[in-house]
Parts: C-alpha cells; structure tokens; sequence
C-alpha cells in the first residue's frame, strides 16, 4: 500500500512527492550528511539571478537546491540517460533538462549503465567504458563550449559536474566557457572511476587562473586542497560515509 500511494504521489503530486524525495537534504541541517555537504556551498554561493548549469542532473538533488534560490537568473540540466530524464522532468517543470550527454566534442558515444542483482544501476550510467554487466546505449554528445555559444548565453555563475568519470572530457570541451565567464566549478572526482592521470584535471582547471578547494565538513568553509593528498580523502572503507569521504571538489577563480 505504501508503494502505491508514493507512486500515486509521483504521478498526482509531484510537489509533495518531491519533498518527501529530497528529504535527506534536511541533514545539512546537522552533522552527520545524509546528502553531499557541498549542497550547502552551492546555498551560499547561488543568488536570484544567478545562471547555474547541472552537468549530470541524475535525480536533481542539485536541481531542487538550486530552485529555492534561483528566481530570475536560469537552471540548465544535462542528462543522457533517459529514464533519469523522465524521472527529473515530472519533479521540475520549469527546468529544462537537455537529453544529451556532456563530453570534449559533439557526435555519437556508447552510454553505459552498469547492472547488479538482476537490475540497473541508472544513477551509475557513465560514457567511460564498463566491460561487464552494463545495457549499451547510443546517446548524443556535445561540448559545453558549443551549446553555450549556441544557446547565446551570456553569463554563466556556477557549473556542477558529476559524470561517473567523464569529468576530464567535460573540462576539455569548455575551455571558451572558462576562459570567458569564469564561472564556479563542483566537480566530483574519484580516483575509483578516473580513467586518466588525476593531476590532468586539476593542471587544467589551475591553467585558466584557478584555485581549488574541498569543502570542510566541521566548518562548512571551503578549504585549500592539493590533489597529491587525493587517496587520504577518497578511502573505500569511507566511500559511504559523506562525513568523511570527499569526492567533491570547487574550483574558485582567482
């Protein structure tokens, strides 16, 4: 029966569904993280009129956040993995939520979407090759570089990425977007899914006059962090413990 009425809830009320979906976000309220720490960063940083761009939308956790705040500036979402899309789409009517995939270059590329115990793993889809249990999809890419110059935009606050290992790509097919706007980048990076050298990344971003920083969970600032000091913060034993595992990274201009 309660199955049925969360469901009920979905399809009827999507307001009051999604509340009830995004109700971890009330532990940024305390100390102990049911939800990624950094979203009370992206709070304080987010104003009314601010354009904030959501690579890797999943369920839209960052979406919901980035609502309550945003009034008249804009929330661009990416998402190439179909159900996710629908999923999101029915909680956030007034959100766009491109069905494209975020890479170095625009064309064709096989989505992944890892399966365990008989059912997929949707929120785990990645462009970086899983060679087992995984559903193979074709799903368009595109630069941020190219949407954003054809979209005209004009101003771009805060950029989040989280694409299960892509993220070296992502930065690679948006240079022209750093270079001109600037923009805050919340980047998830994990030694676990990275495919390529991990200083790569970070002597990337550093490159376009960046500074980069963790956000400390007892002080709720963001704190200066080398990349060399990664593996002291990404222990596997502590992989479910947002209190202690840190794969969030924010990237300041100078």
């Amino acid at each position: 029966m309660r199955t049925i009425l969360i469901k009920l809830a979905y399809l009827f009320l999507p307001s009051l569904y999604k509340k009830r979906f995004f109700k971890s976000l009330d532990s940024l309220k305390k100390n102990v993280f049911a939800c990624e720490p950094e979203l009370l960063y992206l709070k304080n940083i987010l104003k009314e009129d601010s354009v904030f761009i959501d690579v890797g939308t999943n369920n839209g956790i960052y979406l919901y956040q980035a609502e309550k705040i945003i009034k008249t500036g804009k929330i661009i979402g990416f998402e190439p993995n179909t159900q996710l899309v629908a999923f999101a789409s029915k909680l956030f009517k007034n959100i766009k939520i491109n069905q494209v995939a975020i890479s170095s270059k625009s064309g064709v590329s096989t989505f992944y979407v890892p399966k365990k115990d008989g059912k997929y793993i949707h929120t785990r889809g990645s462009l970086e090759e899983i060679k087992e249990n995984a559903e193979k999809v074709e799903v368009p890419t595109i630069s941020l570089d190219e949407w954003v110059e054809i979209n005209h935009l004009d101003k771009i606050d805060v950029i989040k990425i989280d694409i299960e290992g892509h993220e070296l790509a992502a930065i690679q097919g948006c240079k022209q977007v750093l270079a001109v706007f600037h923009p805050i980048l919340i980047i998830e990076i994990e030694l676990r899914h990275a495919n390529y050298p991990i200083s790569a990344i970070f002597e990337l971003i550093r490159s376009f006059d960046y500074e980069v920083f963790y956000f400390d969970r007892q002080t709720k600032n963001p704190v200066l962090f080398n990349e060399a000091n990664i593996a002291d913060f990404q222990e596997i034993k502590y992989a479910n413990d947002l209190n202690k595992y840190i794969n969030n990274f924010i990237f300041i201009p100078k």
